[in-house]
C-alpha cells in the first residue's frame, strides 16, 4: 500500500470534516427542531388517541432517522482514524486507490467499485438472466 500523498491526504481530510459537519448539523435539526416542535404542539391543543398515536409514530421515526445519522458519524470516525494510519483512501480488497469522486459520495467507502461490486455479488433485475 503507498502512503498517502501529503496533498491528497489533506483534500481526504477535509472531505471527511466536512461530511462529518453536515452530518452532525442535521442531526442536530432533526433532534431539536422535531423535538421541540413535537413537544409545543403536544401540550397546545388537546389530543385524542389517534393524534397521539401518529405523534409517537413520528417520535418512532425521528428516533430512527437519528439512529441511522449516528451510525453514519462513527463511520466517519472509523474513516477518519483509517486516514490518520494512513489507509484511508485504499481499498481494503486490493489496495488501490479509491477514487475521489467515489469517495464524495460515500466518504466512509472502504473498497473500490470493483471489489464493492464483487462484495455485493451478482446482481438481479431487469436485463439479468439466471
Amino acid at each position: 500500500m503507498a502512503p498517502l500523498s501529503g496533498e491528497r491526504r489533506a483534500r481526504l481530510s477535509e472531505l471527511l470534516l466536512a461530511e462529518k459537519r453536515r452530518l452532525w448539523n442535521e442531526l442536530r435539526r432533526e433532534l431539536f427542531d422535531q423535538v421541540g416542535e413535537a413537544l409545543h404542539s403536544q401540550y397546545e391543543f388537546p389530543q385524542d388517541l389517534g393524534e397521539q398515536g401518529l405523534i409517537d409514530l413520528m417520535e418512532d421515526v425521528s428516533l430512527a432517522v437519528s439512529d441511522i445519522r449516528r451510525q453514519e458519524l462513527t463511520r466517519m470516525d472509523e474513516a477518519l482514524n483509517r486516514l490518520q494510519r494512513g489507509e484511508y483512501g485504499t481499498c481494503e480488497e486490493c489496495g488501490v486507490e479509491i477514487d475521489e469522486e467515489r469517495l464524495r459520495v460515500a466518504p466512509y467507502a472502504s473498497c473500490c467499485v470493483n471489489c464493492q461490486q464483487r462484495r455485493e455479488g451478482p446482481r438481479s433485475g431487469p436485463g439479468v438472466t439466471l
